[in-house]
């Protein structure tokens, strides 16, 4: 359509994912005619993606909801108005809290729930007020040793780690960020990643990538180490008892910051590069390269994602990676400028010290399912804070007694694909005696609730960069205003439990100061309150016309207080048996080989953010299934085409899958996105071409959980691989 004179141009950022590029849209009538990058940002210099540039069709999807949805008894839907929708929902709710008490009533915030800046303050608000803890989040689906558990058992520097800007070296353990944008400080920039790395490389940055497949970040490291799928744990113990061995170790820094670096040396005794290489697949000659090429930084980070996460371990995982750049000094030094600290936080001194090991995280309110597993604490904008574990939220709607869960609010997410054992996920949420979602579409989850909210979209509310404020290496930030209002009756995540909180009786707080639960407070209001004291004033950022990087006083790292300075605890409680546990289950994979020759998996694909995207157009074109990728050879040798079905089996369950050859993959591995397919059973299985297969049906949520988080095992799973036409 082409612009006219009265057309207006307004500058905004995509929340379809985390990386918050910006956007300029053009509106003519309260409609969105276009959108194109703005090449005006000094950040992102022009940079999106293909999924965000399809928003205005989200906008205008046929099928998006755009008045609520009640469930009949016959299992049809109605609209219904959202105001009395709300009534509804809150007189249950209420019911529910009465006959069960408040632990009964849960919220899980998804993904997308994160897009929103307001969201998860006012949802912990709501759950405060309520005094219900079951507050479940995706963080614990996939990276809470990452957030909390590492820093709870091992401490963390207050100076801040080596960001991207600032190294020399850079090892990337299990993380596409050029397909994913999603990247902590000192890994890729999730903001144009690309650009970000052919940075680093015309500088002289060494990058060491560790996956199973070759991917785009692989490709352009100097040391790609093709890891078995699994053996994240083993190879991180390998580098570190190289780099002590070799006394590679940054020794000053260890001898007055750390502590228990003897029995930690120790404890690594058998992981010779010999063994390693064995036991991950790996040349020994290049986990050798790799040590001494980290070690020699002088500066870098070492940095984790989905990928050893989502797989065995991933407590342990997390501590070794932490024990890397801890050992070897990759930290902010006394007189050193911390790039960006974040500007949307009250200033406080940035010391050069460890905040000792805080045990107290791991000490909350416990599951019902068992006792090492219970709240777990995650670093916010907004500080810790304390949420139940996902991956045992089934279970505590299943288990009968008290505190078992009734009622369940689903923000921005999908649970029914995304929680770990789909199976028992199933079950759960039609136990439920009270489901209610919030989404623009009829997801596979929104398709079993009582209640469905139409829920806005980022163009049509305002927003602020609070979740990605401390990941950007200068201090930026980006307040947008709606581009559009909204049409029809739908409403925004935080607004949700306000409305709820309203009917209730509660009295919500935000950052310590209350909200009016009268007069429905703007999104400005709240958003003030969330940055109250920020390094830079909300109003000078929501002056602006778009993203910026504002002129904020310089933070240099102070000398350590000797009142308040801590250890970093190499060698926690618990530590060893789980090094014993990784060796000998990778002692144990040589040998069992033959039974499960496939290990499968998690992955991130271009044209989908976990369960959004496959229902826009031109996403569609590029693939509306999760590919079972494998090594042509593999393929060869079963003698299986492109394009065929096969089926994949675990000890829990088979699903399909359409194979596709991937020479980048190493052989062996199977490679599948999750967060495909629909529900389990019915006619699922025949529409594996148009919605692809669920991989949570492949593993059971209490298999071998971790510790604290009850994290399941999602990647890595031992499978075999049959064609359509072989016997079952």
């Amino acid at each position: 359509m082409a612009e006219t004179q009265g057309d207006k141009k307004i500058k905004t950022y995509c929340r379809f994912c985390h990386a918050t590029c910006p956007m300029e849209v053009t509106v003519r009538d309260n409609k969105v005619i276009s959108l194109r990058p703005d090449t005006d940002n000094e950040v992102f210099g022009g940079y999106t993606c293909l999924k965000g540039r399809q928003m205005p069709e989200q906008l205008y999807l046929p099928e998006r909801i755009l008045s609520s949805l009640r469930k009949n008894a016959d299992g049809t839907r109605s609209e219904i108005r959202t105001q009395q929708a709300l009534d509804e929902i809150a007189s249950k709710l209420r019911e529910i809290r009465d006959k069960y008490g408040p632990r009964s009533i849960a919220s899980y915030n998804g993904t997308v729930s994160f897009q929103n800046s307001a969201t998860h303050p006012v949802a912990k608000a709501w759950h405060v007020a309520l005094d219900s803890p079951s507050y479940y989040t995706s963080i614990t689906i996939d990276q809470p040793a990452k957030v909390g558990i590492g820093q709870a058992r091992m401490g963390f520097w207050a100076g801040g780690n080596h960001t991207w800007r600032d190294s020399n070296v850079a090892l990337i353990i299990g993380n596409n960020t050029l397909v994913s944008h999603f990247s902590i400080p000192g890994g890729i920039p999730s903001f144009s990643p690309s650009s970000a790395l052919r940075e680093g490389k015309k500088r002289g940055m060494k990058i060491i990538c560790v996956d199973p497949r070759r991917t785009e970040v692989a490709a352009r490291s100097d040391i790609h180490l093709q890891i078995k799928p699994g053996q994240d744990a083993i190879l991180l113990a390998g580098l570190l008892h190289i780099i002590l061995e070799e006394n590679l170790h940054d020794s000053e820094f260890c001898e007055e910051n750390i502590e228990n670096l003897t029995p930690f040396k120790q404890s690594l005794a058998r992981f010779t590069p010999d063994y390693v290489a064995e036991r991950a697949g790996l040349n020994k000659d290049d986990i050798i390269a790799a040590a001494r090429m980290f070690a020699a930084g002088p500066k870098g980070s070492a940095t984790t994602g989905t990928g050893p996460e989502m797989g065995p371990y991933p407590n342990l995982v997390q501590h070794l990676t932490q024990a890397l750049n801890a050992i070897c000094g990759r930290h902010y030094r006394a007189g050193e400028k911390l790039p960006n600290p974040g500007v949307l936080s009250p200033p406080f001194p940035r010391l050069a010290q460890a905040v000792p090991p805080q045990p107290e995280w791991l000490t909350g309110i416990r599951s019902r399912v068992s006792d090492d597993i219970g709240e777990v604490t995650v670093l916010t904008a907004n500080g810790p804070l304390k949420e139940m574990p996902t991956a045992i939220c089934a279970d505590e709607i299943l288990m009968e007694g008290e505190g078992q869960i009734k009622a369940l609010i689903c923000i921005g997410g999908n649970p029914l694909l995304a929680w770990p054992g789909q199976e028992k996920a199933h079950k759960a949420l039609k136990n439920l005696d009270l489901l209610i979602c919030l989404d623009y579409k009829l997801s596979a989850t929104a398709e079993m609730a009582d209640y469905v909210i139409g829920s806005k979209l980022c163009l049509e509310r305002d927003d602020l960069t609070v979740l990605t404020d401390i990941w950007y290496e200068q201090p930026y930030s980006h307040y947008t205003k709606s581009v559009v209002e909204a049409e029809g009756d739908v409403i925004e995540e935080w607004e949700l439990f306000w409305q709820l909180g309203k009917r209730l009786g509660l009295s919500l707080n935000v950052n310590e100061q209350p909200l009016d639960m009268v007069n429905k407070p703007s999104k400005y209001d709240i958003l003030e309150k969330m940055t109250s004291g920020s390094r830079v004033p909300l109003e000078e950022i929501y002056g602006r016309d778009g993203g910026h990087v504002f002129d904020a006083p310089d933070v240099i790292v102070q000398p350590a207080d000797p009142a308040t300075k801590g250890l970093l605890n190499l060698f926690p409680a618990g530590l060893d048996e789980e090094l014993e546990g990784a060796a000998s289950d990778a002692d144990r994979s040589v040998m069992e080989a033959q039974q499960h020759p496939y290990l499968l998996v998690s992955r991130r694909m271009k044209n989908t953010f976990n369960s959004t995207g496959p229902e826009l157009s031109f996403l569609a074109s590029k693939g509306t299934t999760n590919p079972a990728y494998m090594n042509p050879d593999d393929l060869t040798a079963m003698n299986i085409e492109d394009g065929e079905i096969i089926f994949i089996r675990s000890e829990r369950g088979e699903i399909p899958g359409v194979v596709q050859s991937s020479p980048d993959i190493r052989k062996g591995v199977i490679s599948m996105a999750h967060c495909w397919g629909g529900a389990p059973g019915g006619a699922g299985d025949d529409k594996v071409r148009e919605i692809g297969a669920n991989t949570n049906r492949l593993i059971h949520n209490l298999d071998n959980p971790a510790k604290y988080s009850g994290m399941a095992q999602q990647s890595a799973i031992a499978v075999t691989v049959r064609k359509v036409d072989e016997p079952d």
